[in-house]
């Protein structure tokens, strides 16, 4: 859709199709994923391929964001970026790979499946999201990314030699809570803007109150 403002710049919006509003209550849980469907940070595998002690990452990640009123996420990012450097091939593929490794909580494999039946016998559709400050190409490659009906985390931008070299989305803490605007609103795309238009209470595809994070 192009929309043009007063001053006759064509101004671009991505509009996407709203999910549509179910004939049943929907039930969204929402996750985030590290020490909550895993025991461990998702990064920590990627850190030890590359020799370095897991804890003394993090230190560092976090003191160069204090050192530089960084964002935390960021920091890692670039921490990840810069010891790969001679040492790690980094790709979307090489990091779906240690999703593959990630170590989940006992049970967590078979809880969507459960959860979802458990619904389906009370007439309820129980929807799956992640939001996480971790990188959506590690979890994409975890063995339970099929169950989640949207994957909002952290991500790169690659290049067309499919090298990551900047962020293409950081989710932090306290941004998080504008996807559970976009679930409510049916409006999962990022860059749909439509997710700041107002709904009334029946168009709300799943109201608040039908949300559990």
């Amino acid at each position: 859709m192009i929309l043009k403002d007063r001053d006759r710049k064509e101004v671009y919006i991505v509009k996407t199709a709203r999910r549509e509003i179910e004939g049943r209550p929907v039930l969204a849980v929402c996750y985030d994923f590290d020490r909550t469907l895993s025991p461990e940070n998702m990064q920590d595998g990627y850190i030890r391929a590359v020799d370095y002690d897991v804890d003394s990452f993090w230190e560092e990640s976090n003191r160069l964001a204090g050192d530089h009123c960084m964002d935390q996420n960021l920091a890692y990012m670039y921490k990840m970026l810069q010891s790969a450097r001679g040492k790690e091939i980094l790709n979307k593929e090489r990091l779906k790979q240690y999703g593959g490794k990630v170590r989940l909580y006992d049970g967590i494999r078979g809880w969507f499946r459960r959860i979802n039946a458990y619904g389906e016998r009370r007439g309820i559709l129980v929807e799956h999201y992640i939001i996480s400050s971790g990188l959506r190409e590690i979890i994409e490659g975890t063995a339970i990314a099929k169950d989640f009906t949207h994957i909002y985390a952290s991500s790169f931008y690659y290049n067309e030699h499919g090298e990551p070299c900047w962020p293409a989305q950081v989710i932090n803490y306290t941004n998080k809570t504008q996807f559970l605007f976009r679930i409510e609103k049916g409006i999962l795309d990022i860059n749909d803007n439509a997710v700041n238009d107002h709904f009334a209470e029946g168009e709300l595809r799943v109201p608040f109150r039908n949300i559990v994070y």
